[in-house]
């Protein structure tokens, strides 16, 4: 008898100890590691995007035109480095310049929760930008429980810029989101859809600008599923077999928002390797960001969304003064603020616009290196997957298209096979802990 107390005893330490790794790990000490952006060059990276820059205010990819999308995920991006991105003009005219020109055209949701982020972080005024006040157009896709639109990403980013805006965010915002996280702690970009982790730094970033705690449980599993998808290189991916700089940059971020340091030890790879080496070895001479060590597209598009993660940032850093504000923000030149520390939330610039319309408003629509299609959403020519929703290179409110240029696995890849047999330890230590119990616990005859 008293064996058999002693074997469920120690069954049931055993049980307890493992059901707390995960929470632990997730939640381990930061120590100082590396200092952020390491082996990589932000003033390179700067210059780059400089360089594309067209006379029309907007940015470009090289050979490409200015469109919505890249030049207000680059004004987000310069943004985080303490540039004052209003200062940045060719031929007389600014980002916000050509922002502006284009707003009345925007009609998705995401648009208009990307410029309105967009115009936050360059200090501007979204209650009065190009004749629209973006704020209360996002508020108006607010039902009563808190959430916006209909997609976990749309609401994501709805909690950002408005955040952003300096709003303040219905418990419901928080309740809701923390409700879609998938059972292994990962966000998709819709109910029901996949982790992955770029939507999933995105949620990291909305929970916390909804006013979630860093030691919830809902950031807490988040936390777990990104140490489950990082690669041996220290990057993370989605849909492919390699890291990429896109999703990368949004787990950083997510990882960052939630307060935790993505350039220390504990964000080291089996190999040894954090994020931050991974980004590190992706910039090129010229200062971009390479999408993938396969593949080199949206030079500039990756560029913008790797600054931000180099800096430790998290959307939203320039929160706005609020609706006292008066006046369009096209030729604004007041200075842009750095960030309001490491625990605040990251935009995605969402990709394209519908392609409908006249040719000078899809030619403003149309990602780079991407052709419009029918239906309004775009296709790269060198993806191997079709869009699932919005487009552009990388997930939150970009695209689920990704050019991984080879066959696709899912977004943990072989993350995934650890996770289930590490439940399948479980299940097993847990059953062998019911049945030492029975045995306990059963009258003797």
């Amino acid at each position: 008898m008293r064996a058999k107390r002693l074997i469920a005893l120690v069954l049931a330490a055993a049980v307890a100890v493992l059901l707390a790794a995960p929470l632990a790990f997730a939640q381990a000490p930061q120590s100082s590691g590396t200092d952020a952006g390491t082996g990589s060059s932000v003033p390179r990276a700067l210059d780059y995007l400089k360089a594309r820059q067209q006379s029309d205010g907007g940015f470009a990819e090289p050979g490409g035109n200015s469109t919505d999308d890249l030049t207000a995920w680059t004004i987000c991006g310069v943004c985080a480095s303490g540039e004052d991105i209003t200062k940045w003009k060719k031929s007389g005219k600014s980002p916000l310049d050509f922002l502006a020109s284009g707003v009345g055209d925007l009609s998705k949701l995401t648009e208009i929760e990307k410029a309105c982020l967009a115009v936050c972080s360059a200090g501007g005024n979204p209650r009065s930008f190009g004749g629209r006040n973006l704020v209360e157009e996002i508020k108006a896709h607010m039902a009563g429980d808190g959430h916006i639109g209909d997609m976990t990403n749309e609401h994501c980013w709805g909690v950002i810029a408005l955040a952003a805006a300096g709003e303040k965010l219905p418990d419901g915002s928080r309740t809701w989101l923390a409700a879609r996280q998938n059972i292994d702690g990962g966000f998709g970009y819709g109910s029901g859809a996949a982790s992955e982790p770029d939507d999933t730094g995105a949620a990291l970033q909305a929970l916390m600008a909804a006013g979630d705690s860093n030691t919830s449980n809902a950031v807490t599993r988040a936390l777990s599923y990104l140490h489950f998808c990082q690669a041996a290189d220290g990057g993370f991916t989605y849909q492919a077999r390699e890291s990429n700089v896109g999703s990368t940059a949004w787990a950083v971020q997510g990882i960052s928002a939630a307060g935790q340091d993505a350039a220390s030890s504990a964000w080291a790879s089996s190999s040894g390797k954090t994020p931050f080496d991974y980004l590190a070895s992706m910039q090129q001479s010229d200062g971009h960001f390479r999408y993938m060590t396969s593949v080199d597209t949206n030079l500039a598009w990756m560029t913008a969304e790797t600054i931000p993660a180099l800096y430790k940032k998290a959307y939203p850093y320039n929160v706005s003064a609020s609706s006292s504000q008066s006046g369009d923000t096209t030729s604004k030149e007041s200075d842009s603020t750095t960030s309001q520390g490491d625990n605040t939330t990251q935009s995605q610039a969402e990709s394209n616009k519908s392609t409908t319309g006249d040719s000078s408003s899809s030619n403003r629509s149309t990602a780079p290196g991407s052709t419009a299609t029918p239906n309004g959403s775009t296709s790269n020519p060198n993806s191997g997957s079709s869009s699932k929703n919005s487009t552009g290179p990388s997930g939150g409110l970009a695209s689920r298209e990704q050019w991984s240029g080879g066959s696709q696995t899912s977004s943990a890849g072989s993350s995934l096979t650890v996770f289930l047999i590490v439940c399948a330890v479980y299940l097993g230590i847990l059953g062998l802990a019911y049945i030492s119990l029975s045995l306990l616990l059963k009258p003797r005859g």
